[in-house]
């Protein structure tokens, strides 16, 4: 609107419903009618922009998502250089994490550090039933470390046997009787499937204060009592309360105490080859190369003998003959570490155990 000479003139704006000529005194509804079709329809018309200003809102809003784009990216930068600084920090013991039992904790504490190594074929070898025997139990007891001793907890000086062990540098296990199949006799305080949970727990209890210091248990026998589920609990849930663990000696192939005592919480390992089942030198000899093949194609085999005049002789030099043929004989503390950290998809070698 422009005002001159005291008249309102209107400039003429061409729209579908609205025409606004030059017009002077009008009435004044006549002219808000016209304001308010003017405006309804300035309202309704798209907003025209020059060409550059259309040009200049583009590269507003290119910049715009340039710099977004910039936000986001430096706030996952952190993420990525910690992850890259993860990848290159060592092993450690404790990123291993194998399951042990408290008695062994505090000895793997003092290795913080574990060296990644290639596989190293192993054998650890467990010469059960230490005691009644005295004369071939005294040469078990003379073998070198790390041959590991399972004592008996019937024979009168148990204790005695596993002090000498373990000053020899022996691991011990308590050699704990269970019921078999057939009439054989395991001996006094066997754990038996017709007892109670709580005569057998006793028992077991029993059984570990007469031979202290042992770092598990393993069955004498049980070839009945280990494959009855329902029976092995008492012994997983005894163990863990003692922080133990548990080598099944695999007298039965329906055992399942491995698995039921492992679902307890304990670590649990399993016997690969027995030596002597048949006591003769040659036997025995079989046997051994037969370990010897396990562990090159395995890695890691457990070996369970007696103390026996043709066992003790065979096995007087053969962590020796092992040596030779690049395979390491090691005590069952070690054999448990390396082979639950290679159940993980890690080969490692421990050092101070």
């Amino acid at each position: 609107m422009h005002t001159r000479g005291g008249y309102n003139y209107l400039v003429t704006i061409n729209a579908p419903d609205v025409v606004m000529s030059l017009a002077a005194h009008d009435s004044e509804d006549t002219r808000q009618v016209r304001l308010m079709r003017l405006r309804g329809y300035l309202d309704e018309a798209p907003l025209k922009l020059p060409h550059r200003h259309k040009r200049f809102l583009f590269i507003v809003k290119l910049m715009a998502g340039v710099l977004c784009a910039l936000i986001i990216m430096a706030s996952l930068t952190p993420h990525r250089v910690e992850a890259s600084m993860k990848a290159r920090e060592g092993v450690s013991l404790r990123d291993l994490a194998p399951v042990l039992p408290r008695n062994l904790e505090s000895e793997a504490e003092k290795t913080p550090e574990i060296a990644v190594l290639s596989p190293i074929p192993m054998i650890a070898l467990v010469i059960d039933d230490i005691g009644p025997a005295r004369q071939w139990s005294q040469q078990a007891l003379d073998l070198p470390a790390p041959v590991t001793l399972s004592i008996l907890p019937y024979v009168a000086d148990a204790a005695d046997w596993a002090r000498q062990a373990k000053s020899a540098g022996h691991d011990v296990l308590l050699h704990m009787p269970m019921e078999p199949f057939g009439l054989e006799n395991p001996g006094p305080g066997a754990l038996l499937r017709r007892l109670s949970v709580s005569q057998n727990r006793q028992r077991l209890e029993v059984a570990l204060l007469r031979v202290p210091g042992v770092m598990g248990v393993n069955n004498h026998m049980g070839s009945r009592f280990t494959a009855c589920a329902a029976c092995v609990g008492v012994v997983g849930e005894t163990l863990r309360g003692q922080g133990l663990m548990f080598l099944d000696s695999v007298t039965s192939q329906q055992s399942a105490a491995a698995r039921i005592i492992g679902k307890a919480g304990v670590p649990v390992l399993r016997r690969d080859v027995f030596l002597d089942d048949v006591d003769t030198p040659a036997a025995i000899a079989v046997q051994m190369h037969r370990a010897e093949a396990l562990a090159q194609s395995q890695g890691a085999v457990l070996v369970i003998a007696h103390p026996r005049p043709a066992s003790m002789e065979a096995l007087k030099g053969w962590s020796e003959d092992l040596k030779k043929q690049g395979i390491a004989m090691v005590s069952l503390r070690e054999f448990m570490r390396e082979k639950q950290a290679r159940e993980r998809g890690v080969n490692v070698r421990t050092a101070g155990l």
